[in-house]
């Protein structure tokens, strides 16, 4: 039975009914238009929330920096929510809050004074809307910051009608990383779509900044990489399976002088020197066959100033690398190590010859200073015209030949005593030019360019004599007729450059000393031997290949520097450097070379440990009118003075290197005994602390041995005095 079979009778009743029921129709069509118009906006509010987050997301993705990303998000939820003023805050490491600078005003003019308020803020966690949120890690409001007097900004925001105030966090993971702050007029509290939106927005901005931040340290390694690629004299070089070059680090233009589009394509063997390729190609094929690093490698590489530098490097296959896709070989240039290596080689072989020259020499003057004495002896005692007398001569100048040869391995060896004077170079030349023109003859063309106001330099103006004979000698050798020969001087300053590539140099001022031929030149392999004792490329008989190595010596030995500059066909040009003494030039005697001997009265003490030198100077002295005495070291001596009743002593001639005490120590003993005796140190060599690095002690006498008996009675007397006795 339906609702209409109930109804009343009457008609009235019956409509009143009806009435009821439409009534309630319309109601629960009002109720549910209402809900259906509720569902709309929530469905509407909803889209427009995600269309919001879709387009931050967008942004997010696309932001070219942070600034522009947030500076977008932040106008565009200000105005989906109707908020003014907008600020956003990134927390530096000490975690303090800092303005980032980026804001969003509605009206400028309006908020001015409340934006100026907030633009230097430093927040510090847990103070105020932001320092909550720091604190907190979650969403914080203000329903009034105009009446909230612990918001130091409530007074500006009170003048700017501001009072909804609402902050939330920037994420990157678990961390806050930044605060966006926002403010209205209308006093209100978020509600959860809210909260959840300003989450979600919170995510997207703290991955714009984690992008932005990985991305400044992929590009802050890219620049170090960078820096140290360009900057490194390292060469990394990548090649393709034939040896095609794909890639060279910068400092290949820096090591090797070529440009990026001289080598890039081009194949790498082309630059190897032809005698290195064989075992370039052989050590390529095999990394090829292999993966990972090869072996060691070394070999010749071209620079593009045609010279040749030698290179060291090991390989590493990453042809299969999806990356890489090639072989790199990453070297170095060791061309000045080679170099040093090879000078130090050659030092100590020089040295180790050097020893035994220098002790060879030292031994043999002594057995020469017997002979040359006993043959000066017989003969001032056989008749003149006699050939026994001409046999005896001839002994005499044979041992003097072989005198000169012991001075130059001395002074190969620098264990040769020098006399330095203060001399200029110039005057010195300049004495030699008619000499070494007789030497050179009419056919080589002979020129001298001499710098004016030269320094002095400090040398033993005999032995750079030598070294200057030498040297022309050598230069002539090397030149056919017609040839041109330049002996030039000059100031110089070595500097650190010049240094690093000779390191037995030090950077200071120098007086130069050059002596140029147009003679064959030299190879490398010559070069490289040039001052190695006893080498030589003259034919037999007709060099000893002592020359250049007596003037490698003298030079070392004075501080200075020697090179030679060669090239085949070209010519040869040696240069000495001595380095600049202060000072006036010193007078140097080059003394007599009389036949004369000067004897005296005088008591003298002979101190010699090789018993035929000691003989013979005992014999010529005493024959000359001294009282001779002899010890044959140093602590006989130092007896035979303490036990001496007789005459006073007036000089002691004494050897330098002696067994139980030597010459050195002997003349310290004396003068505490005998301060006014005379002291005359002999020797072969000498290498002790008598002399310091070679260079005589001022005011110390020396007669070097191999002596003769004039030289000999003539330093006597010259240090006893010239008056001769009655």
């Amino acid at each position: 039975m339906d609702k209409l079979s109930v109804l009343p009778e009457s008609p009235e009743q019956k409509i009143a009914l009806l009435q009821q029921m439409v009534d309630a129709e319309k109601r629960a069509r009002e109720q549910a238009e209402a809900e259906a118009k509720k569902t709309l906006r929530q469905l509407q509010a909803q889209q427009r929330q995600t269309g919001l987050l879709e387009t931050i997301a967008t942004a997010a993705n696309r932001a070219k920096d942070v600034t522009s990303a947030y500076q977008f998000v932040l106008e565009l939820i200000c105005k989906h929510y109707g908020w003014p003023v907008g600020h956003v805050y990134l927390k530096r490491s000490e975690g303090e809050l800092v303005s980032t600078g980026i804001w969003y005003l509605e009206d400028a003019e309006k908020y001015a004074s409340f934006h100026e308020a907030s633009r230097d803020l430093v927040v510090v966690e847990g103070s105020c809307l932001k320092g909550t949120v720091l604190k907190n890690r979650r969403p914080f409001w203000l329903v009034d910051v105009a009446h909230t007097t612990a918001f130091t900004r409530h007074k500006e925001a009170a003048a700017a009608g501001l009072h909804f105030g609402f902050a939330f966090p920037i994420w990157i993971g678990q961390e806050t990383v930044g605060i966006i702050e926002v403010f209205a007029p209308e006093c209100a509290e978020p509600d959860q779509a809210m909260l959840d939106l300003v989450g979600q927005v919170g995510i997207q901005l703290g991955f714009v900044l984690d992008r932005e931040r990985a991305m400044r340290k992929v590009h802050e390694r890219e620049e170090y990489f960078r820096h140290l690629t360009q900057n490194a004299l390292d060469l990394i070089t990548i090649l393709n399976g034939d040896g095609t070059i794909q890639y060279e680090s910068p400092s290949m233009r820096q090591v090797l002088g070529w440009e990026e589009s001289e080598y890039l394509g081009r194949n790498a063997f082309e630059f190897v020197h032809q005698e290195d390729l064989p075992e370039v190609i052989d050590a390529f094929t095999k990394a090829l066959r292999t993966s990972g690093s090869t072996p060691p490698l070394t070999f010749r590489f071209k620079h593009k100033d045609g010279s040749w530098r030698v290179l060291e490097g090991i390989g590493n296959n990453l042809l299969a690398d999806p990356v890489v896709k090639g072989i790199v070989f990453n070297s170095r240039d060791i061309t000045e190590r080679r170099k040093l290596e090879a000078q130090f080689i050659q030092s100590q072989k020089v040295q180790a010859i050097g020893q035994l020259a220098g002790g060879v020499a030292h031994d043999f003057n002594n057995i020469l200073t017997a002979i040359i004495g006993y043959s000066e002896l017989v003969i001032n005692q056989l008749p003149e015209g006699g050939k026994l007398r001409d046999n005896v001569r001839q002994i005499k100048s044979a041992a003097d030949r072989a005198a000169g040869l012991t001075r130059q391995l001395l002074a190969f060896s620098r264990k040769q005593v020098l006399q330095p004077r203060r001399i200029n170079l110039n005057d010195t030349v300049m004495d030699m030019d008619k000499m070494l023109r007789r030497l050179l003859g009419e056919d080589i063309d002979f020129l001298t360019t001499l710098a004016p106001g030269l320094h002095r330099v400090k040398v033993d103006p005999v032995q750079i004599e030598q070294v200057i004979l030498n040297l022309v000698v050598n230069a002539r050798d090397a030149m056919s007729s017609n040839g041109r020969l330049t002996l030039q001087t000059s100031a110089v300053r070595l500097g650190e450059e010049y240094v690093r590539v000779n390191p037995d140099v030090a950077p200071a001022d120098y007086v130069m000393l050059a002596v140029s031929d147009n003679g064959m030149g030299m190879p490398p392999e010559v070069r490289a031997r040039l001052f190695e004792p006893f080498f030589t490329t003259k034919e037999v008989g007709k060099g000893t290949g002592l020359g250049l190595a007596t003037c490698h010596g003298i030079v070392k030995q004075s501080g200075g520097h020697i090179t030679c500059y060669s090239e085949v066909g070209k010519g040869t040009t040696f240069k000495v450097y001595l380095p600049v003494a202060e000072g006036e030039t010193e007078h140097f005697d080059r003394g007599t070379d009389d036949n004369l001997l000067v004897g005296g009265k005088e008591t003298l003490l002979i101190v010699e440990d090789e018993p035929l030198v000691r003989e013979l100077a005992v014999v010529v002295l005493r024959d000359l009118g001294y009282e001779v005495l002899e010890a044959g070291n140093g602590l006989a001596a130092l007896a035979l003075v303490r036990n001496h009743k007789g005459n006073p002593i007036r000089m002691v001639i004494t050897d330098v290197v002696m067994p139980e005490m030597g010459g050195r120590e002997l003349a310290a003993e004396l003068k505490l005994v005998l301060p006014d005796v005379k002291v005359l140190f002999c020797s072969g060599y000498t290498e002790d602390a008598v002399m310091h690095g070679g260079l005589l002690e001022p005011g110390t006498s020396f007669l070097g041995k191999p002596y003769t008996m004039t030289a000999l009675s003539a330093r006597t007397r010259e240090l006893l005095g010239q008056e001769k006795p009655s």
